[in-house]
């Protein structure tokens, strides 16, 4: 993911630099009370100094990295052929995830719909995006812009829900879960409100094994340290999270499952 550690060099530059011109016009604008305070002129410049080398290091960093490969977006396409995946946020105001391979190339994109402009940018503050006072809807999208399905997340105060449809907007799976839980829980129901599966964290940091009813292994979740936490395309992220889908899962499960981890990922 090259191009998260180009834009968090690039945003973190323009932080220095913003920080510095505001406090040079306060130190102009109230310049008898500012000019002599040396404890604030030497907390500012640390903030600065610390900006400008973190800047340098992502940048560094981001050098190093060879170009990001070319997807073949006739195979990732809205059939959704992934049966293993990486969530990774990128460096903007308005959330955008990315669903990246193991070597940090990006597969499909995760952002709010462009289809509610209002609602999308309030997006950028915290308290919007889970669906508390409108609901909320996703689009997840091959990298040329093709939808492959849309969730829309709804709090009813007393349990979020979260309605699933696929490429053509066909409502396909319904998913429950509680507003106050200590580890992460779900139930999952399918078009026709039949119970299709029930999982529960492991953990409180988010490591989840998902079971069917007769006790095969479906999808595994984990948040944090992953098979590829190594790589450097997953450095510029402490934290991360890695999804492994069964092979003979069908495509609603796979959607379904992906959205359920990505609110519970973007939520982190």
């Amino acid at each position: 993911m090259k191009h998260i550690y180009e834009r968090t060099a690039k945003y973190t530059k323009l932080g220095s630099l913003l920080t510095l011109v505001i406090y040079m016009a306060l130190v102009i604008i109230f310049k008898d009370i500012m000019w002599k305070d040396f404890e604030t002129h030497t907390m500012i410049g640390f903030t600065v100094f610390m900006l400008l080398g973190t800047s340098y290091f992502f940048q560094q960093a981001a050098e190093k990295l060879p170009d990001e490969k070319k997807i073949d977006s006739e195979y990732y396409s809205v059939d959704f052929p992934v049966n293993e995946l990486n969530f990774q946020n990128d460096v903007s105001l308005i959330p955008q995830s990315y669903l990246v391979s193991h070597t940090g190339e990006r597969l499909y994109t995760i952002t709010p719909t462009e289809n509610h402009p209002f609602i999308r940018k309030l997006s950028a503050f915290a308290i919007f995006k889970s669906g508390l006072f409108f609901p909320i809807t996703y689009d997840l999208k091959t990298m040329d812009g093709k939808l492959v399905s849309r969730f829309t997340i709804r709090n009813k105060f007393k349990f979020m829900e979260m309605s699933l449809y696929d490429h053509t907007k066909t409502h396909i799976s319904t998913v429950i879960m509680p507003i106050v839980s200590v580890k992460n829980r779900a139930i999952i129901y399918d078009a026709n409100n039949e119970k299709m599966h029930q999982m529960k964290a492991k953990s409180t940091y988010g490591d989840i094994d998902i079971n069917s009813f007769e006790g095969k292994r479906l999808a595994t979740y984990r948040f944090g340290m992953f098979p590829y936490a190594t790589h450097p395309a997953f450095e510029a992220q402490a934290m991360n999270t890695h999804v492994s889908l069964a092979h003979d899962l069908s495509q609603i499960e796979k959607l379904t499952f992906t959205a359920l981890f990505y609110c519970w990922t973007a939520n982190q």
